[in-house]
């Protein structure tokens, strides 16, 4: 296809697809290994889905300082930086699970029998706090510069291609999660250490393929009233100085993001939907994870529930492509919601491990397709100066619901048991669904290239 060519051709999508697709698979072996050793050592599912909240709070509220320096320094250079600050924690984080957890138990099985990682040794009670506090550093790390690649992707393609590219890094996160979780149990049967060295390793591929990349938007100038100029085709790869950074970001300019989310009745209420989405189907993957390492399984088999979601949004994405541009946005986003609501219900009251996966892969098969939709209406919302922030913004309400959800539904596993807790967060969804649908200038949102005249005639405000 002609778009395809253009988009691999003529702009640096490859390069920073690559580098982004590092990091992403860095993070989902790290994400995959530290809450099963956190319940190996520490025998609690409340302690390992704690320590996801803890870190989770943490990234969301630095993401706020983090959007304002996504807006006001070269977002490159920030890559970079994200890339090599990985490198040094992933490497900690190895060395600190050799140095404590390096003696094995000889029954080789974890909790209640699970055959997960299990550490001895003198020190194995040292090997939770040092996990605690490097995750931790992780998180800030996160919150910082995590969202500098998503920020940075407007100014890598043009906008008329950003549906597309955006379904395309769909297809890419969803192979990321089908393989990360037997990745993952698969490295860490090798050894403890080894995703984090793995980690390590794709930090630094990261930081080689954002080096590469050359065509992409620059703040140039900024006068009084904030507004910056485009520089394109500028030379200079360095931080810009002129103007674009002040000696501290402002509380203020951290918090434009959130407020124009929260404040324009569009945005609210779309954004409302998504938390309740985000917090819920993720806390539910995350105890189903939990459920299966408790049960006696492989480690390898811990990720089935995330590989089978991966594979309905792998499925998903070789649609969304073509459906974006011919279905009418807000069917797709309200077939997304339904799905949602419906396969995660059907997942919470089937008793089999297997029927549970079937039900997940179908809830997200619309994912990618709504995803891009509304990714790609959200773009060009907001003005490329701003992605930082609004990034941050939405980072801060999605991952804070995430965090609160895990710590409850972690409680709620440890109080009233695995099922009923996943009947709770079922219905938590079915009531995100509920509340999108009621949307009509969502619902009835049109195919992109009549955006235009819907954010006109809905009123939708742009920032």
């Amino acid at each position: 296809m002609a778009s395809d060519t253009e988009l691999w051709r003529g702009t640096d999508y490859g390069w920073w697809l690559a580098a982004d697709t590092s990091g992403a698979v860095g993070a989902s072996l790290i994400a995959f290994a530290v809450p099963l050793m956190m319940l190996a050592t520490t025998g609690s599912s409340a302690a390992a889905t704690t320590t996801e909240s803890i870190c989770v709070v943490v990234q969301a509220v630095l993401g706020l300082a983090g959007g304002v320096i996504q807006d006001r320094y070269d977002r490159r250079t920030l890559m970079l930086i994200w890339g090599a600050s990985g490198v040094a924690l992933s490497a900690v984080a190895a060395a600190a699970v050799m140095l404590f957890g390096n003696a094995p138990k000889t029954s080789g099985h974890g909790v209640n029998g699970a055959n997960a990682p299990a550490f001895g040794g003198p020190y194995a009670h040292v090997l939770p706090i040092a996990l605690l506090c490097i995750v931790v550093l992780f998180s800030v790390r996160d919150g910082l510069l995590e969202n500098t690649s998503n920020a940075m992707l407007r100014g890598v393609v043009p906008d008329e291609q950003l549906p597309h590219a955006m379904a395309l890094n769909d297809a890419r996160d969803s192979t990321v999660t089908l393989a990360g979780g037997p990745l993952g149990g698969l490295l860490m049967t090798v050894g403890h250490a080894v995703p984090f060295l793995t980690s390590a390793v794709l930090s630094v591929l990261g930081m080689v393929s954002a080096w590469r990349i050359r065509r992409y938007w620059k703040r140039a100038t900024v006068d009084d009233s904030g507004h910056s100029g485009n520089a394109d085709d500028a030379a200079d790869d360095a931080i810009d100085v002129s103007g674009a950074i002040t000696a501290a970001p402002r509380w203020r300019d951290a918090l434009d993001g959130m407020i124009w989310l929260l404040r324009d009745r569009f945005q609210r209420h779309l954004i409302i939907a998504a938390t309740m989405v985000t917090g819920a189907s993720n806390a539910f993957l995350l105890l189903t994870a939990l459920d299966i390492s408790q049960g006696g399984s492989q480690l390898i088999s811990v990720g089935f529930i995330n590989a089978a979601s991966a594979v309905g949004m792998l499925l998903g994405a070789l649609m969304a492509s073509q459906l974006v541009n011919r279905v009418p946005g807000g069917v797709l986003v309200g077939v997304m919601f339904a799905l949602l609501a419906a396969g995660f219900t059907g997942a919470a009251l089937v008793p089999s491990m297997v029927g549970k996966a079937i039900f997940v892969a179908c809830s997200v098969l619309a994912l990618p397709a709504g995803n891009a939709v509304l990714g790609g209406l959200s773009n060009t919302l907001v003005g490329k100066d701003k992605l930082g922030r609004v990034g941050a913004g939405s980072m801060v309400l999605q991952y804070g619901a995430y965090g609160v959800a895990v710590a409850l539904a972690g409680w709620g596993m440890q109080t009233i048991g695995y099922g009923p807790t996943c009947l709770i967060l079922a219905t938590v969804l079915v009531a995100a669904a509920a509340y999108a649908l009621t949307m009509r200038s969502l619902i009835t949102l049109p195919t992109p290239d009549r955006w235009a005249e819907h954010i006109q005639r809905w009123s939708i405000a742009q920032f």
